[in-house]
């Protein structure tokens, strides 16, 4: 049993140094194995917990630059806009429906694994627009259903790069992300479908 221990361990030792030694920048013939791109994608959300049970779901867009420091390593940077549709329902009043927009402002890390599969962490701030339809929400309690400032916001990313053409790709993510603001917590998940284009170095 210990042998075989042994064995398994050194195997994944063996592979894990072996991705390390072949996440350079250049080929051992000195081509470029980093590529830059710049993604265009759609969105779409899910609202969860607390913030879920008003925004059922939501709809988005982003631009992202992915600046290659190795091949399989990548600093990102992105900015879209984002926008929940929901409804408040209070005993006694009528149903009002509601819809928030927020412009997120992200930079991250994108670590690729297994060629094609890679794990993505993003933060930064979301800049809310304010909440649509609150006026017509009971006024002792509307303001519990604003949204306005500046959130600071997090999302860890799991997703697949699937190549076309010429360097470029198409990009397929799941995440789960949240925006806090005064220790107030959002939480939505969201499916993520891009096509990337490749920019020269």
């Amino acid at each position: 049993m210990k042998r075989k221990l042994l064995i398994v361990t050194v195997l994944v030792t063996i592979c894990r140094f072996s991705a390390l030694a072949q996440d350079k920048r250049t080929s051992v013939y000195g081509v470029e194995r980093r590529t830059n791109s710049f993604e265009i994608g759609a969105e779409y959300l899910m609202g969860q917990g607390d913030f879920g049970k008003i925004y059922k779901n939501g709809f988005g867009g982003a631009i992202r630059y992915r600046f290659a420091i190795t091949e399989f390593k990548s600093l990102l940077a992105s900015i879209g806009y984002t926008n929940f549709n929901g409804k408040v329902i209070l005993p006694g009043n009528p149903e009002v429906d509601v819809s928030a927009g927020f412009i997120p402002v992200k930079i991250g890390m994108k670590f690729r694994f297994l060629k094609q599969v890679y794990f993505a962490w993003e933060l930064g701030p979301t800049i809310a627009l304010g909440v649509n339809g609150t006026d017509k929400i009971n006024p002792y309690v509307a303001a519990d259903y604003k949204i306005n400032g500046v959130l600071f916001n997090f999302a860890p990313t799991l997703g697949v790069q699937i190549p076309t053409t010429n360097k470029n790709y198409i990009d397929l993510g799941f995440r789960y992300e949240g925006m806090v603001l005064k220790s107030d917590p959002k939480f939505f998940t969201g499916i993520r479908a891009a096509y990337a284009f490749d920019v020269a170095r």
